[in-house]
């Protein structure tokens, strides 16, 4: 009977979502969504390689598929990624990217269809992960800091002659910078300056009961960093420093998260739905079936294209799942005030 009802309520989504054409409002407000996801995907992307770009117009479609579900979902996945080829044209249209599009915004609506986070209720008593977890964040930051400034951080190159550059610690490149050193790599110093800024921001909001804001800022701030190293590894080595402070930051991170959890600030089922619904898409739709499009437009093989898309998608996982569980829970809470 349990099996009977959860296919029921499988296939009444994709009904309730198709009815969703019949209600004007939200016809207008999907368009409106359709319009903001083309400012997103024009004004806040960055091409990094031919093959991989950097945008946050996705949340646009998670919030589509919250609101509209499946059915409405794929079709505004597909329209939009039209309308965003007409109003910026990055070459001929290739239906492609029409098909991954919408079938990002029907696997969207089909986990978030009707489902936002758990308001929280009241403070789970555990003084102890509580205390272990507010050392922890004070502790964590000091320590990357220490290894981002005093230990090997990175060694640069020259493209041709392989010929080493520059190597040493955080600091090393900081002083280089200050004295004009012309083999000055620009996206080490930029790393390091906002890693250090990062990481005093972290220290301080330690104190605090802050909890957003420092979640969002590591992810970020962690996520910048490895994309950043990982797209300039002709010129730029990584050395054991950088990936003890990217490590260092990982576990900030999921202590970050279970203090959240301890707190009762954030809904750990929720999260691990996000979770799943953003890995899914990155897997079939941006992995798999992108690098199978990449390789047919571009003429080269699948596997020429799956390892940077892999790796990068893989980077960019925590930063979209961070970004899609707060931004369904303030649409959770606009909803609420509006009765929408």
């Amino acid at each position: 009977m349990s099996e009977h009802k959860t296919h029921n309520a499988f296939f009444q989504m994709f009904i309730d979502s198709a009815r969703e054409f019949k209600n004007i409002r939200s016809v207008i407000m999907a368009a409106l969504l359709i319009a903001l996801h083309t400012v997103f995907a024009v004004f806040l992307s960055v091409q990094v390689t031919l093959s991989l770009r950097i945008s946050i117009s996705f949340i646009v479609n998670v919030v589509i598929g919250s609101l509209f579900g499946p059915v409405v979902g794929m079709v505004c996945g597909a329209v939009g990624d039209i309308v965003q080829l007409i109003v910026k044209p990055t070459g001929p249209y290739f239906p492609g990217w029409t098909i991954n599009a919408a079938l990002a915004c029907l696997i969207y609506g089909m986990f978030f269809y009707k489902k936002y986070p758990a308001k929280s209720t009241m403070s789970k008593d555990n003084k102890i992960l509580k205390s272990v977890v507010k050392l922890v964040q004070i502790v964590l930051p000091v320590a990357a800091l220490v290894v981002t400034l005093f230990a090997p951080f990175a060694r640069i190159t020259d493209k041709e002659t392989k010929a080493v550059i520059s190597q040493g610690s955080g600091i090393k490149f900081i002083m280089d910078a200050i004295n004009g050193n012309n083999s000055m790599e620009g996206n080490i110093i930029s790393i390091l300056i906002l890693f250090t800024i990062l990481f005093v921001v972290l220290t301080v909001l330690g104190f605090t009961r802050l909890n957003v804001v420092p979640l969002v800022a590591s992810v970020f701030v962690t996520f910048a960093g490895i994309l950043a190293m990982y797209t300039d590894r002709k010129t730029t080595e990584v050395l054991w420093g950088f990936d003890v402070t990217v490590a260092v930051m990982i576990v900030y991170i999921i202590f970050k998260i279970v203090g959240m959890y301890a707190d009762d600030k954030i809904d750990m089922a929720f999260l691990l739905r996000t979770t799943i619904a953003i890995a899914v898409d990155m897997v079939f739709v941006n992995i798999l079936l992108g690098t199978y499009w990449i390789s047919v437009m571009y003429g080269k093989g699948f596997a020429f294209y799956f390892t940077a898309r892999l790796i990068k998608n893989l980077i960019q996982l925590p930063v979209n799942v961070i970004l899609s569980y707060y931004v369904l829970e303030f649409i959770r809470d606009i909803r609420f005030r509006i009765g929408f």
